[in-house]
């Protein structure tokens, strides 16, 4: 685990593989259109989908994007189960993550890329097991984003930390996206639910062929 903090407090930031206003999202269509695919990703879209500088104005990259096949190393960390459950039939992982410019707010995306929609599907309940164990007590709400969601909130580690934690189907995809923030005070769940809106429709520009180009705005 990471920390960043200043000479009045220190708070925590989910380093695992695992706003003063609300940011908006520009730029995009709705990850449910019927014109949506479910297309299997190759590496470099999976690389084009994970939110770049340009698509997080007014944040900075601090952890740099990665996407690597999925080794024996990536189902370990990603898919901890009995036998990588939940893994099966992966092709590529991905995961960068950001601190915004104000430093009260920090998110992690992550994803899981399969050959095909029904790996994706067929995966989703497993990995949301662990992510359920692992990611607050609370019930989130995401909205109607990708074609299946869950959340879950609460404080994380110690020092008053607070964090969501949503996992998304987008087609072929499973994501994840943790925002943090110091306290549960400055936390901002439409920031949350902006967030993990713009890694769907990211994942769905990349299925439907097209450049990724969904972004926050101000």
């Amino acid at each position: 685990m990471s920390s960043m903090g200043s000479a009045t407090r220190t708070w925590s930031v989910r380093c695992a593989a695992a706003a003063a206003a609300v940011a908006l999202l520009v730029g995009c269509g709705s990850s449910g259109d019927s014109d949506s695919e479910a297309t299997a990703l190759d590496k470099a879209q999976v690389a084009a989908l994970l939110p770049d500088t340009a698509a997080m104005p007014g944040w900075k990259r601090r952890e740099n994007a990665s996407t690597s096949p999925m080794n024996d190393l990536a189902k370990r960390t990603l898919c901890p189960v009995k036998g990588n459950a939940g893994c099966e039939n992966s092709s590529y992982m991905g995961s960068v993550s950001f601190e915004r410019e104000d430093r009260d707010a920090a998110v992690r995306f992550w994803l899981v890329a399969y050959k095909d929609e029904k790996a994706a599907d067929a995966a989703y309940e497993v990995l949301w097991k662990q992510t359920a164990r692992t990611n607050g007590r609370e019930k989130a709400d995401l909205g109607p984003l990708g074609d299946e969601r869950d959340a879950r909130s609460g404080p994380q580690g110690y020092g008053g930390a607070y964090s969501l934690t949503g996992q998304l189907r987008v087609g072929t995809t499973v994501l994840w996206a943790a925002t943090d923030a110091p306290s549960e005070d400055t936390f901002d769940k439409d920031l949350a639910k902006d967030l993990a809106a713009l890694f769907a429709e990211r994942s769905q520009q990349a299925q439907n062929g097209e450049k990724p180009s969904a972004k926050l705005g101000s």
